[in-house]
């Protein structure tokens, strides 16, 4: 069964708070997706954050002081290699991007984070199948990394996702009734 972690985009420092004491008291990690506004408080649970901005190397120190496990970028560079001793680094890969552009980078992370909506940063965009091909590319040309997908995962498509390959599920809109089934089985 794939991670089901659940994703948090505040809109302020109150909506983060409140977004993360609404979780479930099981869910001991989530993603949080950071743009360039800092949106921050202490928690008491672990996460993961989703850089997207547009030289995420300037912060990556200031998500690691505040204990990041993972970190998940769109472009790497010798700050953020430096940063896999104190976290897991993942490579963002946008839905219409191409994996041979990425491919040189891919030995410098720790896993392949698969966007399967066409426009990141906002919750709600509808799931691109084509994400399913993208699975396959990468577990028939990196077979040691391990695949993350984010945007648009519902009810309708995490079973099918988990079975293609992906060790890991970022599921925003849906996450509760993902959550629901899970626990009512």
């Amino acid at each position: 069964m794939s991670e089901i972690i659940p994703a948090i985009l505040p809109k302020s420092v109150e909506d983060f708070i409140a977004k993360v004491m609404s979780l479930p008291a099981a869910i001991r990690f989530f993603h949080m997706d950071a743009l360039e506004e800092d949106i921050w408080a202490p928690v008491d649970r672990d996460f993961e954050v989703h850089l997207m901005v547009e030289e995420p190397e300037r912060i990556v120190d200031r998500w690691l002081e505040r204990g990041a496990k993972r970190m998940i970028v769109h472009k790497v560079d010798k700050a953020l290699t430096r940063a896999r001793d104190k976290a897991e680094i993942g490579l963002g890969v946008e839905i219409d991007r191409s994996l041979d552009e990425f491919a040189p980078f891919l030995g410098y992370v720790d896993f392949v984070h698969l966007m399967s909506i066409k426009e990141i940063g906002h919750q709600g965009h509808p799931f691109d199948a084509r994400v399913f091909d993208r699975i396959k590319e990468v577990k028939e040309r990196f077979p040691e990394l391990p695949i993350s997908v984010d945007g648009g995962i519902s009810l309708d498509n995490y079973e099918s996702l988990q079975e293609a390959g992906a060790a890991r599920l970022v599921v925003g809109s849906h996450f509760q009734e993902i959550w629901d089934s899970l626990t009512a089985k």
